[in-house]
């Protein structure tokens, strides 16, 4: 795909065309097979570092906004995984149905997130796995109230790992929920 948008970006944007309502329909099927109204939709390819913000609003965002509105649609969830850094994507995130969608990110500026996605979704993660692996306990503390205090202003947050916790220190992620669950109280 990533050849296809230089050398034959018709036939690309045909094919996502042509594809679109496959997917809709499968994502909709095994959300519905599955029971559960939040759907995870993890955006891997979709990132700052992999395709221009042109090539993402030509190739890209039609087809993943046209799914994420199908699931919402539906009566789901969409629980949107943005791996990577999104930082060029926030305001196309706007166009998303206020109070509909969990926005868990990984290397996107979650405080620029907040200002501009605060009202549109639910933001979610950011505790680096790297402090989670190594960081003193005073630096996990101090992160985590940043995001509380941050991110959780107002609401709409919810705190998670930018990442899975397979290479955490047990010990430290003890220290981070239970900092977490204290400070962290409405």
């Amino acid at each position: 795909m990533m050849l296809d948008m230089y050398r034959q970006p018709d036939k690309l944007l045909a094919l996502v065309d042509k594809l679109l309502p496959t997917t809709i329909d499968a994502a909709l099927a095994l959300a519905q097979m599955s029971g559960n109204p939040r759907v995870f939709v993890a955006v891997n390819r979709g990132a700052d570092s992999l395709m221009s913000l042109k090539q993402f609003e030509t190739f890209y965002w039609p087809g993943f906004k046209a799914v994420v509105l199908a699931l919402v649609e539906a009566g789901l969830t969409p629980v949107i995984h943005f791996q990577g850094c999104c930082d060029t994507r926030l305001e196309h995130f706007t166009e998303f149905p206020k109070a509909k969608i969990i926005g868990l990110f990984d290397r996107t500026d979650i405080f620029r997130a907040k200002k501009i996605l605060g009202e549109t979704m639910c933001i979610c993660g950011n505790m680096p796995l790297t402090l989670l692996r190594a960081g003193t306990p005073d630096e996990i503390k101090g992160y985590a109230k940043k995001l509380i205090d941050v991110v959780g202003r107002d609401g709409g947050f919810i705190m998670s790992s930018n990442t899975v916790l397979d290479d955490a220190d047990p010990e430290r992620v003890r220290l981070w929920i239970e900092f977490t669950r204290e400070y962290g109280v409405c």
